[in-house]
């Protein structure tokens, strides 16, 4: 907006978050003497948002305060004590028409506009100075052809597409200025396979530095578009990909496709030769899914063994298809912001307690790599639900990351969850010396005085051929080989070392 607009009209783009302090905030705006203020509202800041407005107003009763967004697109007026205006839908029209209204000093009349051209729409980072550890977020669609009854974005089901060329030049220059991550905001990034696949390869070829992340719908994906993803560099794409759940019943319910055997098959066959990061959602409280049914579901998606999976809780956002049939599943959910679910005719709120404190040591665990191998290992011999779920009732989180690998240890030990010792001592080096110094190992794993001058003598007898400041383990036998084969015969000592 403020880029379509600030040659028209004198206008600034001040940017917050909602970490900030309140009143610090307030004084930033006011200090600037606005006019008028426009601010867009979601869901993660509209609470943020109303005690602002209120402030505003009450210390400068004369500015005039828009609202636009998502949180407001349904509300009245009256919903909002301090606002003056509410604009509904896309706001780049509007706000041509405001900047120019008040340039010209004619009386401005809110209409009902029509979808924004995206052609039109200027690049947001031309002028800006770049951080390259910012996240540069870039639009090049708008809408979703799906109905997903939980989903804002299934109330503009026609997708419109920024012409290809605008796309490839704006996103090289974010290219060319090394930016960290791109990160794509398409609803449905591979709604439209050659159009996708064409964006991808343009990546691949002008990509430096910059990772780029993509929302993709699973029952699209296919063996042209995985080719495509699987033949980039390491780590170049970040794939965000909805599953959701893993029942047919469920998927029905919230009108999303229910093959799972497709969406099985997808994300097998993008896993087999995988060069990206793979990122995979589920949505705890959906309809007709039990506490032990979605149990089921994360195990699924577990053995994907993808780098990160992602347990969201169901919000019950205003206008969704869902919120309307809250009756019929009997849900119970928050009246404020973010509208969390609290239990439904399937789940309880109990249930769904205990839910969070699975997703909280996964996010913990596993999607930060900590003991990947060893949870590997373990995912082979049982649910990875059951065994995240007793976990969570064992590990302390909010312990350092030493004191966890510490207790984690003497859990394992004390539940005989590895019942060789000697595997699960050298998986536990193993993982633990792949991202932490020696000094971070339990101390029943610390190297005695034997082991240490093997480790000295294998140095020694490397030098030069080892980085400086790696870290140099010592196995009984070749945990990757083992990792692979789940076989090993006992050798006298493996050696290995990580930079």
């Amino acid at each position: 907006f403020y880029h379509l607009c600030r040659d028209i009209y004198p206008c600034q783009f001040l940017e917050f978050n909602i970490n900030q302090e309140l009143n610090e905030v307030a004084i930033e705006i006011l200090r600037r003497k606005p006019k008028y203020i426009a601010i867009s509202t979601y869901i993660w800041n509209s609470l943020f948002v109303k005690r602002l407005i209120e402030v505003i107003k009450k210390a400068a009763d004369d500015i005039r305060i828009i609202l636009g967004g998502p949180e407001v697109y349904l509300d009245k007026i009256e919903d909002w004590n301090y606002a003056d205006l509410i604009v509904r839908g896309e706001g780049e029209q509007f706000f041509l028409d405001f900047s120019k209204s008040l340039a010209q000093d004619k009386e401005f009349t809110l209409k009902n506009y029509q979808h924004f051209d995206l052609g039109a729409l200027p690049f947001p980072y031309m002028d800006e100075k770049i951080d390259e550890n910012k996240v540069y977020y870039y639009e090049s669609s708008r809408g979703c052809p799906f109905s997903c009854s939980y989903c804002m974005s299934s109330l503009d089901k026609e997708v419109r597409f920024s012409p290809l060329e605008k796309v490839f030049d704006e996103i090289k220059i974010l290219f060319d200025r090394n930016v960290r991550l791109l990160k794509f905001v398409d609803r449905t990034f591979n709604i439209d396979k050659e159009r996708a696949i064409k964006i991808i390869e343009f990546c691949k070829r002008y990509s430096k530095n910059t990772q780029v992340h993509l929302e993709i719908e699973p029952s699209l994906l296919d063996n042209d578009l995985i080719e495509a993803i699987n033949a980039s560099k390491e780590g170049l794409f970040r794939l965000e990909i909805g599953i959701q759940s893993f029942k047919p019943e469920t998927l029905k319910a919230i009108q999303r496709s229910s093959n799972v055997e497709r969406i099985d098959k997808n994300i097998k066959k993008l896993m087999e030769k995988k060069k990206g990061i793979v990122h995979l959602d589920l949505i705890a409280g959906l309809p007709q899914e039990s506490f032990d049914e979605f149990k089921r579901s994360l195990d699924r998606t577990i053995l994907y063994l993808a780098d990160e999976v992602q347990l969201g809780f169901l919000k019950m956002l205003k206008g969704t298809k869902i919120r309307d049939e809250a009756k019929n599943y009997n849900y119970k959910y928050l009246s404020f912001p973010p509208y969390e679910v609290i239990s439904n005719s399937s789940i309880s709120y109990t249930e769904l307690y205990k839910l969070k404190k699975i997703e909280s040591i996964i996010e913990r665990l596993y999607n930060r790599r900590v003991l990947s191998e060893t949870l590997r290992y373990i995912f082979k011999r049982s649910s990875p639900s059951e065994f995240f779920e007793r976990l969570s009732n064992e590990i302390d989180l909010k312990k350092d990351i030493r004191g966890m690998l510490s207790d984690l240890y003497q859990y394992f030990v004390r539940l005989n969850l590895i019942e060789d010792p000697l595997i699960l001592k050298n998986l536990f080096r193993f993982d633990i010396l792949k991202i932490y110094p020696e000094e971070y190992l339990p101390p029943q794993l610390k190297y005695s005085q034997e082991e240490r001058e093997k480790i000295k003598r294998y140095r020694e007898s490397n030098r030069g051929k080892i980085p400086r400041n790696s870290r140099v383990g010592l196995f009984d036998f070749n945990v990757e080989q083992f990792i692979s084969n789940d076989s090993f015969k006992k050798e006298d000592y493996f050696h290995i070392f990580y930079c």
